[in-house]
């Protein structure tokens, strides 16, 4: 009986995790991949990232060059990944799925891959990036750590992710989990926080068409993998 209900919690988790793929995968096809191609709509994504996300703030506290190696987990399309220099890798479990309809720079290196298991080996990159992904994960806890194994000692992690006043649980198919400021806190707790920034959550494609902000806050972390 035990093992039977072994392999049945294990049908659902399998059950589940292709459900969300299934429900990513088709918003990205239906509602972002033809947007974020128009380079017009390129550019305001990195206007977005300058404005609500800080990046040329991370960019002065984190020096980048072409040397520098950085990882994007959970990167899909309209990854962080097209506006910074450097050896540029990005994972993501749809990547195959996603280079069917979006045709990524040719000197980023996109790989099929989860936050919970990353196929790096240990202290191999500079900076990580995870940019509102860690509440689409299974896995936060292993996300996190998995980042920590991958990072060298003194790299850096900036981790965004839409913030909410309570844990409001599933969300829906793609989001498994709801964070609050206290989770995202205990999450990285084993990291130095360089920055914490508040900022309004719009969200790319909101921002993109010209819409207002959500009433949630997006939280943008700097960390530092201690020495």
């Amino acid at each position: 009986m035990a093992l039977l209900r072994k392999i049945l919690a294990g049908l659902r988790r399998n059950g589940n995790l292709q459900q969300k793929l299934d429900w990513e995968f088709e918003w990205q096809s239906t509602q972002w991949a033809s947007v974020f191609k128009d380079p017009e709509n390129q550019r305001k994504c990195h206007e977005y990232w300058v404005r609500f996300r800080h990046l040329d703030d991370i960019r002065k506290r984190v020096p980048l060059d072409d040397t520098t190696n950085i990882l994007d987990v959970g990167c899909g399309i309209s990854t962080v990944l097209h506006y910074l220099p450097g050896r540029r890798h990005g994972i993501d479990p749809l990547a195959e799925r996603y280079k069917t309809i979006y045709e990524y720079p040719k000197d980023i290196d996109i790989q099929e891959g989860s936050g919970e298991s990353i196929q790096f080996p240990d202290r191999h990159f500079d900076l990580v990036t995870c940019s509102n992904c860690i509440d689409h994960t299974q896995s936060p806890t292993d996300t996190v750590a998995e980042i920590e194994r991958v990072l060298r000692p003194g790299g850096h992690l900036v981790l965004t992710c839409e913030a909410f006043p309570t844990d409001l649980g599933e969300r829906n198919a793609a989001h498994p989990h709801s964070m609050t400021i206290d989770s995202l806190r205990t999450l990285t707790k084993r990291f130095e926080t360089i920055e914490h920034w508040d900022e309004p959550w719009y969200g790319l494609l909101n921002y993109v068409l010209g819409n207002p902000p959500t009433t949630q806050r997006e939280q943008i972390l700097l960390l530092r993998k201690p020495l």
